[in-house]
Formats: structure tokens, sequence, C-alpha cells
């Protein structure tokens, strides 16, 4: 373990740990959720609703599972890339402590009293507090670590990494304030809660995930990026872009119409960025066996796997805010499937990608069972596949037959991250020696 990797210890493993816990609950939840559309579901219990349990879900994945991975991954990340050695760890597990707590409280609500009118803001009041000061102790650390780095080296997954920590940090205020403290009225609070939403989306979640796809897309094969020199233009691109994409939400409501055109027009610029993310990213896989070397490489598989399709659910999402398009799938789950897209085949495939390369260097421990990490590849991977075809199979009209593959892919789901949770609570506890046939993460 180095020096920068044993101050990190602690912190890490309390906010991993969470994470794995989280993933697993949302899991639960989410499989539950899916067995209450079949014919036969689960009862009327009002604890098992479908609306609570997909909520819960919701919140457990989005701020419970990425929350918490984000935390570690991107301190970690930083940290690595700014040789910063971090000397107050003990703020982050307190910061990561009572986000835990918070979050718990929240959970709770939801199932016994049910979810708010808007999702991901579906909190009780005094819970909003608690979790902004939380995350400024435990998520703001990559931007401490990109300021104090003494090699002074900038590259883009720092740039990427503290946008999207910055960028939460002010949505998540802003979106309090202008929701839950003091609702705006008017239609501007369905506006302030879209723009939220895309804010945790794509600046938060994805633009986290494009940074460790910018870190390990050149490390493990250790060449330059394509058209590097481009990377400056696609991150302030993508920000610049991503918040704008929020009202293409809102087509079809009662919003002034420029407003609409507004997420229009942002989705379709989002098509900038896209393409010059792909030239960085896409093009080094594409030359000199990148993509088999990817396949070969546990991180770089899941990581290539998730950039794909958070590119393509940013295509996607430019094609269905044309206004006819958006008309046909407005009231299906053509939405739904867009998000399974962006944000489990592509966000959380790159943090899974991430934690194959973080936790054993963090821990000095090894991936103790190569039968896990296939057991959770392929798991994950059918199950994504199997709730994204489920959803946009079902655009052409709805049909009990597809209920039952999205239940059977989130039980997938849950078998693929009960084998990674295991399997990573076992590093994070030093487990044993890493397999000859796993592949090395650096």
């Amino acid at each position: 373990m180095s020096r920068i990797d044993a101050p990190l210890r602690v912190p890490f493993t309390l906010l991993f740990g969470s994470a794995a816990l989280w993933l697993t609950l949302a899991s639960v939840f989410s499989l539950l959720a899916k067995v209450q559309l079949l014919p036969s579901g689960l009862g009327a219990c009002e604890w098992f609703a479908h609306g609570r349990l997909e909520a819960a879900a919701r919140n457990a994945f989005v701020y419970g599972w990425a929350g918490n991975a984000l935390f570690a991954l991107n301190l970690w990340l930083l940290s690595q890339l700014g040789r910063f050695e971090i000397r107050n760890g003990w703020m982050a597990a307190i910061g990561g402590l009572f986000w835990n707590l918070a979050l718990t409280w929240c959970t709770v609500s939801v199932i016994v009293h049910g979810p708010g009118a808007y999702a991901l803001l579906d909190f009780p009041a005094g819970a909003g507090p608690v979790l902004a000061v939380s995350f400024a102790l435990a998520g703001l650390w990559p931007v401490v670590a990109y300021a104090k780095r003494p090699t002074g080296h900038n590259f883009a997954a720092q740039w990427f990494v503290v946008g999207a920590s910055v960028a939460f940090l002010l949505a998540f205020v802003l979106a309090q304030v202008t929701v839950v403290w003091a609702p705006a009225s008017g239609v501007v609070q369905a506006v302030a809660h879209s723009w939220y939403v895309r804010s945790v989306e794509l600046l938060w979640l994805g633009g986290s995930a494009l940074g460790f796809g910018y870190y390990f897309v050149s490390k493990v094969l250790a060449r330059p990026l394509h058209a590097y020199y481009l990377a400056s233009v696609a991150f302030w691109t993508y920000f610049l872009f991503a918040g704008w994409t929020a009202p293409a939400a809102l087509i079809g409501s009662p919003v002034p119409l420029w407003v609409q055109s507004a997420g229009v027009v942002g989705c379709v610029m989002m098509l900038v960025p896209v393409l010059l993310i792909g030239l960085n990213l896409l093009g080094a896989l594409s030359k000199e066996g990148g993509w088999s070397r990817a396949w070969n490489s546990t991180s770089l598989r899941f990581i290539s796997l998730g950039l794909t399709s958070i590119l393509a659910s940013i295509v996607l999402a430019a094609w269905s805010s044309d206004r006819a398009v958006n008309a046909a799938l407005r009231f299906t789950s053509f939405s739904e499937g867009q998000g399974v897209l962006l944000l489990y085949a592509g966000v959380t495939m790159c943090v899974f990608g991430a934690s194959y390369a973080a936790l054993p260097r963090v821990s000095g421990g090894r991936w103790p069972s190569a039968a896990a990490i296939h057991t959770h590849f392929w798991a994950s991977l059918l199950g994504a596949v199997g709730t994204v075809v489920s959803a946009f199979a079902q655009v052409g009209g709805r049909s009990p037959d597809w209920a039952f593959v999205a239940a059977g892919s989130s039980a997938l789901l849950l078998l693929g991250h009960l084998a990674f949770a295991s399997n990573a609570f076992a590093t994070l506890i030093g487990g044993g020696e890493s397999p000859q046939s796993h592949p090395a993460h650096d």
C-alpha cells in the first residue's frame, strides 16, 4: 500500500462498504417493485406498494450506492492523479456517516409514509440540510485534492470529477430552496426539478463516470488518448449543455414553449461533447487492439461498456427530443429504458470498473474470487440488457410477458450485486490472493 493510499483506508472502507450495502438494498427494492407489477403481485400491504418500493429503490441507488461509491472513488482518483495525501480523513468519514444516517431516515420515510411529488427530492424537509452538510464534508475532497496537488499537473479526468462534485452541491442546494424549502410558484417549480434531475444524472453521476473513463482508458492501454487536445473542449461543452437538456423532459406540459425549445436545443448540442468524448475514448479503444485489451482487463471491460452506454443514452435523448418523436414516446416506458441505459449500463458499469482497480490498492488485499467477478459481470450485463429491452419493447404496447422479463432481469441484477458486494467486503478486509487468471487492473 502506497503512502497516498494508506491514509484513505478508513474513510474509503466506510464509504465503499456503505455503497455496497445500499446497492444490495436498492436491488431488493427494485426486484420487489417489479414483482408487484406481475399478475400475482405481493398483496395489498401499503408498505409494498409499487410506487413506494420504486421510490425507495431510486433513492437507495442514486444517493446510497452511487453517492457513497463516488465519494470514495473520486477521492481516490484525484489523490492518485495529484499525488495528494489526505490528512483529515476523519472529516470524510464523519460526512459519510451522517449522509448514510440521513438517507436511512429518508428511505424509511418513503416506505412508511409514501414518496413525495418530486423524484429524487422526496425526502422529509429536515433531511436536506443534513445531506448538504454531509456532502460538503465527504464529497468535496476531490476539489481539495485538486487544489492542493503538489504536482501541478492537469488531466481531463480531474476536470470531470471536480466539475461533477461542485455541480452536485450547487444543484442540490438550489433545488432544496426552489422545490422544498421555499417552493417557487407555477411552472418554475417543475422546471427547477427537471433541471436538478438532469444535473444529478448527467453532471454528477455522468461527469464522474466520464472522469473514470479518461483515467482508465489511457492507464490500462498505456498510451495517450486519441485527439487528447480536444478533451478540454469536450469538458466545457459537456458541462455547458448538460443542464440545458432538462426542459426537454417537459415537452407537452404547460411550460412556455421557449423553455421547452431550450431543452431541445440543449439535447441536440450535447451531440458535440458526445462526438469529442467518443473521439478521445472510443477512438483510443479502436486502435491497436484496444477493444481486445479492454476485454482482458476487468476494470476496462466494465468501463468501456459503461462509456458506450452513456454516449448512446445521450444520442437517444437528442433523438427523442424531436417533438414528433416525443409525442409518440411521451407516455411510454421509453424514458425508463433510457434512464437504465444511462445510470446503470453507463454510470454504474464505470463505477464497477473503477472499483476493481481501487479496492485492492486502498485495502492492501486482493479480489479473492474470480468466479464472483465473472458472475457479477455476466449477471449485471444480462440484467441490464433485459431491463432496457423490456422497457423499450413495451413502447409498442404493454404486455404481461415483458413484466416477467423485467422481474427476471431484476433478479439477475440482484445476483450480480450480491456477488460483487461479498467480493468487495472480502477485499476491503484484506481478502485472499488474486487468482492467476485475473488480469491486472493497472
